[in-house]
């Protein structure tokens, strides 16, 4: 019985992680983003972060031991501002390394958003197998359906969230990098990520009515982080219709291809016929590049212009002149 409801645990707790991470991954309409660094993400959650976590948690909870000698006020300061701070600097750590080594890859808020989810779900996979083997070793079955419940259930997303407003403060720095606010944007971001955890831990911690609070801020966080996105998405649509027409003033793209690109619909006609064609990866590959094209015309027309990005719009243009006589159009 117990080894059954062991391994329950660790599917459920990995498998909502991943149906969280495939409706993100879903979500991401214009350009998907390479699945090898989306799991790379989710690797580091379920293990450097978890790890560095538990290592510098039981540190600075030996540290506060020596200086205060209540139990409840030990438990509290743990719970509340070193769990917070630790973690969500552990989860940032892989956003600073994608923004170093791959930064190319954020092109928008949403980038910004499922890089630092899926650092987040691969956290919580781990973490809520963890409590739920805790949960059914003290408590029993009872308090193991009640531990499912709430951290599957109710809080099920909650570290993905957490981390997303890092990822959201990196992202903004990111696009908006030449104005003088963005340099604030990251700080700003990991604050915002540790004072809602911190604020989560408090609530939750009492064991009281006040866990109703914990919830409502959650879902009402998420609920705003949706509404970001939407509106990125949007901005990205804007992007393509905007900056692929210059492409076909140009004589770059056929019109037919660019009515192609500004269309998810359209799209995914294309691909298909590609299939039929046996031209499905130079059409797939085609119009990603065009994606990444209208993106990196937008940062350039927020002031980037130096010669990485001068370079970097002259290999996409040379890659949509070779893929564009094998790509299909709906």
């Amino acid at each position: 019985m117990i080894l059954l409801a062991a391994f329950f645990a660790l599917v459920a707790s990995f498998g909502l992680a991943w149906l969280y991470a495939l409706a993100l991954y879903w979500a991401d309409r214009h350009e998907k983003e390479p699945k090898l660094l989306l799991l790379g993400m989710f690797l580091w959650g379920a293990v450097i972060a978890v790890l560095g976590s538990i290592v510098f948690s039981l540190a600075l909870d030996a540290g506060v031991a020596l200086v205060v000698r209540t139990e409840a006020v030990r438990d509290m300061i743990s719970t509340v501002v070193i769990a917070p701070l630790v973690e969500e600097s552990m989860k940032g750590a892989a956003l600073i390394l994608l923004f170093l080594f791959a930064r190319n890859q954020v092109d928008s808020l949403f980038d910004g958003v499922i890089y630092a989810a899926l650092v987040g779900l691969g956290f919580e996979a781990v973490e809520n197998f963890l409590y739920l083997l805790g949960a059914l070793g003290e408590g029993g079955l009872g308090s193991y359906l009640l531990t499912m419940f709430l951290r599957l259930g109710l809080f099920g997303f909650t570290h993905a969230f957490y981390t997303s407003l890092t990822g959201l403060g990196l992202a903004a720095f990111r696009l908006y990098s030449r104005r003088w606010w963005a340099w604030a944007a990251v700080p700003l971001g990991w604050l915002a990520a540790v004072l809602t955890h911190a604020f989560h831990n408090a609530t939750v911690s009492t064991g009281s009515a006040l866990c109703l609070l914990a919830v409502l801020a959650d879902w009402a966080g998420l609920i705003i982080l949706v509404g970001i996105l939407v509106w990125a998405l949007r901005r990205e649509h804007k992007w393509l219709r905007q900056y692929l027409a210059d492409e076909v003033r140009a004589g770059r793209i056929s019109p037919a291809q660019y009515e192609t690109a500004c269309s998810l619909r359209k799209r995914a006609a294309a691909q298909r016929k590609a299939r039929r064609t046996g031209r499905s990866g130079a059409t797939r590959r085609f119009y990603q590049t065009l994606t990444k094209l209208a993106f990196l015309r937008a940062h350039i027309a927020r002031g980037h212009t130096s010669p990485p990005y001068q370079r970097r719009l002259r290999q996409l243009r040379e890659e949509i002149a070779r893929l564009a006589p094998e790509a299909e159009t709906a």
